[in-house]
């Protein structure tokens, strides 16, 4: 049996994308149609909806693997080094032209209605086009929006298992004629983890600010306690 939220869209560079998250057998699913297969993530986890406006709730909050990036500095970083504080989390790619900027925006509304305990949360965004985006290339896009925001960037194979892990899959068509600007086709999910670096909540694009960041303070508050 199969019990799914949705089905939900996400919407990608090129076309929307259909995107579904399996709550029984496999909990955690963001499906590409263009790519035929879905993420999954371990059997005997749940998530609730909070509705059209809110995201879903990963219960219990799923542990996700360690993994090794390159920053926008030029140093290592890992899920290891999320630990210890919330944490928003965003696939896409620099040349993106509506996706990535938007969710960036969006989440300097976040951090500006964190106020104070802005700094208590981390903000990454991890490129999936991890051979035009070097580390200097992502540092002009992530700091573009916010100085505080990290970028992560690696090669294909390794952002492949890491984004498989979140349920997430992207496709790269380099043929000139059918895609001159080189677009790459990606989820449009942000993901909320937890202080032990485990993933909390599921937001859908287009989720409010406001929304996501009353979630975020619950989990501050969750911490403090």
């Amino acid at each position: 049996m199969k019990d799914t939220v949705g089905p939900l869209e996400g919407t990608s560079t090129r076309g929307r994308w259909n995107v579904r998250l399996s709550v029984v057998a496999l909990m955690l699913a963001v499906l590409l149609a263009a790519c035929g297969g879905p993420g999954a993530a371990p059997a005997g986890e749940t998530g609730s909806d909070s509705g059209a406006s809110g995201g879903t709730r990963i219960e219990p909050p799923k542990a996700l693997a360690d993994f090794t990036l390159t920053s926008h500095t030029g140093a290592t970083f890992g899920l290891r080094d999320l630990r210890g504080k919330p944490a928003l989390l965003f696939f896409g790619y620099t040349n993106c032209p509506d996706i990535c900027p938007t969710t960036m925006l969006e989440w300097k509304k976040v951090k500006n209605a964190l106020g104070a305990e802005a700094g208590k949360v981390a903000f990454v965004f991890i490129s999936v086009d991890g051979e035009r985006d070097t580390p200097d290339v992502v540092k002009q896009f992530v700091q573009g929006y916010d100085s505080d925001f990290i970028g992560l960037t690696g090669d294909e194979a390794t952002l492949r298992t890491i984004a498989r892990d979140f349920g997430v899959a992207f496709k790269h068509d380099h043929d000139k004629e059918s895609n001159p600007k080189n677009l790459v086709d990606h989820g449009s999910y942000s993901f909320l983890l937890d202080h032990d670096a485990r993933l909390y909540t599921v937001y859908r694009y287009g989720i409010p600010a406001e929304t996501i960041s009353g979630d975020v303070q619950g989990l501050l508050r969750a911490d403090a306690s």
